[in-house]
């Protein structure tokens, strides 16, 4: 009664000869191959970032990182703030040139990633572009 007002409920899977079973599309699902690709290039990208994390940690590094990890990941919208009283770096100048050397290690782990999961050297750059076109279809 509380959600039918005493109408009888139809069920989706109930057919004829004549009628078909109710067909509701799912507007968020994707086909397999393109969650398969998604999680993909997401596997391939979160690798990449534990691997920077590393390298950072093992130079002492480690709150570098997480000020410039936002920067890879889209979250980032302004220049990071001083943190604890004290900047990471001495001033905005230095923040870009290390937001700058940052994607750019970002993007050689990327491909070294990627590397390791073609045969062909020259696949490389073909699975990296697919990569951004992936990840841009959001």
């Amino acid at each position: 009664m509380k959600r039918g007002s005493g109408i009888a409920p139809e069920s989706l899977d109930s057919h004829t000869e004549t009628t078909p079973a109710m067909q509701v599309a799912d507007s968020a699902s994707m086909p397999d191959d393109t969650v398969f690709d998604r999680e993909w290039a997401l596997a391939v990208m979160d690798r990449a970032l534990q691997a920077l994390a590393a390298e950072f940690a093992r130079a002492d590094k480690a709150e570098q990182f997480i000020v410039l990890k936002p920067w890879m990941v889209g979250d980032a919208v302004l220049l990071p703030p001083v943190r604890g009283g004290r900047a990471p770096w001495p001033g905005e100048s230095a923040v870009k040139v290390a937001i700058h050397r940052f994607r750019k290690r970002f993007r050689e782990v990327i491909r070294s990633e990627i590397a390791q999961t073609v045969d062909d050297a020259a696949a490389v750059d073909g699975e990296l572009r697919y990569l951004v076109e992936v990840m841009a279809r959001g």
